[in-house]
């Protein structure tokens, strides 16, 4: 959420998606929220049965994190964009947003089991 907004990279994704504040609101915004939180809470429990299941900590949950953000999640993210002619700087923004989500979600996760 914080990657998205207008102060730190919301303006550029605003400009490759083609979107404005207004279009933004006019969008079923609930619709959007309710997704968003399902789908973080589906892949937060996901990532604490790995990182649980190899008994980890703040460190395992921070590797754990990183290889399925990055290694993962972020890197099948770019050919859809390619595939859709979309910017490369979206993709990049996007992926690198995955990735730093997952890594973070595995090293609180770790922190928890510690």
């Amino acid at each position: 959420m914080v990657w998205y907004n207008k102060r730190v990279i919301g303006s550029m994704w605003m400009e490759d998606v083609g979107l404005d504040e207004q279009k933004i609101r006019e969008g079923n915004m609930p619709l959007a929220w309710a997704s968003m939180l399902v789908l973080l809470v589906t892949t937060t429990i996901f990532i604490a049965l790995v990182v649980n299941n190899i008994g980890g900590e703040l460190e395992e949950g921070l590797a754990v994190g990183a290889v399925i953000g990055f290694g993962i999640a972020a890197t099948n993210k770019i050919p859809h964009y390619s595939f859709a002619k979309q910017p490369w700087r979206l993709a990049i923004m996007n992926a690198i947003n995955t990735g730093l989500a997952i890594t973070l979600s595995g090293a609180i996760i770790g922190a928890f089991n510690a």
